[in-house]
């Protein structure tokens, strides 16, 4: 999202922050491609591996969209729902609590200081600096 709304704007009109997270962000884009595609590869052939990998990774979905059996397959992906009955049954071992909270927060940003005097002031170029 943060280079869909880099991409929008004038450069000019962007802050310094949001362009560097901007890069930070195709950085991340990049190396999560490169990850997939090796990891795909060794069950798809390389073309498929790299379409898919791109498919995962290109910010088409949220990250906490679910990808299910039928989109798993029309993306390419071998996938089975087959489940021998000895994991089952071991499951069945580790039953896991229902309804609890995430331990996880997903924060987008950093936080940044606090009080008054952290404030920020929008600067003639478009960037932000401190009060």
């Amino acid at each position: 999202s943060i280079l869909a709304a880099v991409a929008q704007k004038d450069v000019n009109e962007v802050d310094d922050r949001t362009l560097i997270m901007a890069d930070v962000s195709r950085k991340a884009i990049s190396q999560v491609t490169e990850t997939v595609t090796g990891l795909l590869a060794r069950h798809l052939p390389d073309e498929q591996a790299a379409e898919t990998a791109r498919a995962l990774s290109e910010g088409r979905w949220t990250h906490d969209f679910p990808i299910d059996v039928d989109r798993a397959r029309s993306l390419g992906l071998p996938v089975s729902t087959d489940l021998p009955d000895e994991v089952r049954v071991l499951m069945r071992l580790y039953p896991q609590a229902r309804g609890r909270r995430p331990s996880v927060e997903y924060i987008p940003s950093p936080y940044g200081p606090r009080g008054p005097e952290a404030s920020p002031v929008e600067s003639p170029r478009g960037t932000h600096r401190r009060r």
